[in-house]
């Protein structure tokens, strides 16, 4: 199996206080999300694992704003990962390097909740990496990814135009060095197919949310909504004549793919969780 993740950016030296604000490759807004789906684990006996950690922004957010102020070592309750540790800047918790096989560094049904932060799309094979995620998530237990949201309304006009969604653009094809163009972003997967893949790894239940709408995705929304409509009523129409099963397994994802949130996402939060026991 090969899993690879794109060590992309430049980032500022780790701060040698360990309070200070660590760097981040993604908005705070999307942590925060990612923390509300989290809100309610017991935070003296859940187990969080950040994969692809980077300069650790979502460790200590966690560790600050959770751990600390019940007095939880975030060292006993919080593991994060990624492929270059040198940035991780958050020293209250080790970083471990992921090897080129692209397996965690972590035992199966490690952690109550595995989180990964604008990393999919830095990914080689996604399918591979979220099994690695589904594995070491305990029964139980959940698996928050998130990615840019390609399909919000202000993107399907980009990609109608130009053949590329936003945030995804042409990448080097003469050399190897991806990191400077669009920090890595290899992999444009769409919510569904990310909830797709979630299925795919023996996880169950997703479910799709967004860190915060964009205005151009929401202007972009209304001015296409005649045609959104129209292209869902379509495709549901067609499938229930052919594969009405297949549209069964999906109603739900279709109805959050529609969704205000969804059309006008900057960021496609998905929350999947590991069958229990």
């Amino acid at each position: 199996m090969v899993t690879q993740l794109e060590s992309s950016r430049t980032v500022d030296p780790a701060p040698t206080d360990p309070a200070a604000r660590v760097g981040s490759w993604s908005n705070d807004r999307t942590s925060d999300c990612v923390l509300g789906l989290l809100s309610d684990l017991d935070p003296a006996t859940a187990r969080v694992c950040d994969v692809g950690a980077g300069p650790g922004r979502f460790s200590q957010i966690y560790g600050e704003t959770v751990l600390g102020p019940v007095g939880l070592s975030p060292a006993e309750h919080l593991s994060a990962c990624d492929t270059d540790c040198d940035s991780f800047g958050y020293s209250k918790v080790e970083c471990r390097t992921i090897p080129p096989t692209g397996r965690l560094p972590f035992e199966d049904g490690e952690f109550d909740a595995v989180v990964s932060i604008e990393v999919v799309e830095h990914v080689e094979d996604q399918f591979a990496f979220m099994r690695e995620l589904a594995r070491i998530t305990k029964p139980g237990g959940r698996v928050v990814v998130t990615t840019p949201n390609v399909l919000n309304a202000a993107s399907r006009i980009r990609t109608a135009a130009s053949g590329f969604p936003i945030l995804f653009n042409p990448l080097p094809i003469s050399s190897k060095d991806r990191r400077f163009v669009l920090g890595g972003h290899i992999n444009p997967i769409s919510p569904y197919f990310l909830a797709y893949t979630a299925l795919s790894a023996g996880l169950e239940r997703p479910s799709l949310s967004a860190d915060r709408s964009k205005r151009s995705a929401a202007f972009a929304a209304v001015l296409l909504s005649p045609l959104l409509w129209i292209g869902r009523r379509r495709l549901e129409g067609r499938l229930g004549r052919k594969h009405p099963e297949v549209l069964a397994e999906n109603r739900e994802l279709l109805a959050e793919l529609s969704g205000w949130s969804m059309l006008t996402a900057r960021t496609a939060v998905l929350v999947a969780h590991k069958p229990a026991p």
